[in-house]
């Protein structure tokens, strides 16, 4: 055997293949996959990471109305509910999407996954979910929220008014019950909180009211902050909002 013949490499399988981008075909080396394989749809969608039963939950526990309530708007049962936003059961199709639309949940692609898209009208009651919350909403705590209070005559008696004013986008509002204390711990928990506001009574009566429009019924909380927002568009859009 010459030279040329022992320096070969070992005798291996090849095949044709038909490259299907520019309509060559190739001479491969190796065994030829088996054409009947069929792609696994479930591996891609196990890779996608689905939070919307987390924002859910912490979204519920903020909500001005019961758990039960919300349940019961979006057409499932409060077990249900409580099954979907602990992870332990799913939603069909159309229960999911009643209660995404709801709590004004959407899909981000920018960030991959679900996001609260607001404007809220939310209330303090447990400390874990309405850190997140405002995390979320304010982008990891681009804000500088304050709690307003009129310039002139009384504050609620029950009840205060915090502004949660991102940058750019429509501003929330978290009512913290007086005495509470969740509501002494908010500087804490409302990353670069800024205080107390003082603002014109007029704009602390819409905010009042506007409040109390939104905790009757689930399904009128983000409709009353969208009407807000567009009454003092001029005061968020592209700058963040700083009441005076």
């Amino acid at each position: 055997m010459s030279s040329w013949e022992t320096s070969l490499p070992p005798d291996q399988p090849r095949y044709f293949n038909l490259d299907g981008f520019d309509g060559r075909t190739w001479l491969v080396t190796g065994e030829k996959a088996p054409e009947d394989i069929v792609e696994d749809d479930d591996f891609w969608a196990d890779s996608d990471y689905d939070n919307a039963a987390e924002i859910a939950k912490n979204l519920v526990a903020c909500w001005p109305n019961s758990p039960a309530d919300v349940a019961k708007c979006a057409g499932i049962t409060l077990r249900e509910l409580q099954w979907f936003t602990s992870g332990k059961a799913p939603l069909d199709r159309h229960a999911r999407f009643d209660l995404e639309d709801l709590l004004g949940i959407e899909y981000d692609e920018r960030m991959g996954g679900y996001v609260g898209a607001g404007p809220y009208v939310l209330v303090a009651h447990k400390p874990q979910a309405i850190k997140e919350v405002y995390e979320a909403i304010s982008k990891g705590g681009d804000a500088r929220p304050c709690e307003i209070v009129p310039r002139q005559g009384a504050a609620d008696p029950s009840w205060r008014y915090v502004l949660i004013n991102t940058y750019g986008e429509p501003p929330s509002i978290v009512m913290a019950p007086r005495g509470a204390n969740i509501t002494e711990r908010l500087p804490d928990l409302l990353m670069n909180y800024d205080g107390i506001r003082t603002v014109a009574p007029e704009f602390y009566r819409d905010v009042v009211s506007t409040c109390a429009r939104a905790c009757r019924e689930p399904a009128v909380n983000i409709r009353e902050m969208k009407d807000f927002v567009k009454r003092y568009e001029t005061h968020w859009a592209d700058c963040a909002w700083q009441p005076e």
